[in-house]
């Protein structure tokens, strides 16, 4: 007997999620990208400035990032445009999501943020700091 096919489809809450996730990472990996390209192209530069002045310069090697310029600039484009299409579909989600509340997650803690605690479930959320009536009271106890 033949069994039905694992099923999974992401609810509007996980995509948001998704999303948000996703272009964090990519933002992060563009901002490299950049960097290199800058300082593939002050190398340049500078070595074409170094160039007119003597030439003793005209020996220099090209910057090793050289040959990647053109496929460095290629991966900018792309994950720039790719940045761009997440943040049109996570507004649009969002304007569709406005003003409901996310239902419990399938996987609790899969979309949770590094190094935030995770909480216990079921456990009661305590605040940061005591009530100040409370603080006197173990003050006033200690005495």
């Amino acid at each position: 007997m033949a069994m039905p096919p694992v099923t999974i489809q992401l609810s509007k809450f996980e995509q948001l999620e998704i999303l948000r996730q996703e272009i964090e990472a990519k933002e992060t990996e563009l901002k490299h990208i950049e960097k290199q390209i800058r300082d593939c192209m002050f190398e340049l530069e500078r070595q074409r400035f170094l160039q007119t002045i003597h030439p003793i310069f005209q020996q220099m090697p090209e910057p090793e990032q050289a040959p990647h310029l053109p496929q460095l600039s290629a991966n900018r484009e792309a994950i720039a445009g790719a940045i761009q299409n997440m943040q049109a579909m996570l507004a649009a989600l969002e304007a569709e999501t406005a003003g409901q509340h996310a239902p419990p997650s399938r996987n609790p803690g899969q979309f949770q943020r590094p190094g935030a605690p995770a909480a216990a479930p079921g456990a009661p959320r305590r605040a940061k700091f005591d009530s100040f009536e409370d603080f006197k009271a173990s003050k006033g106890q200690g005495q």
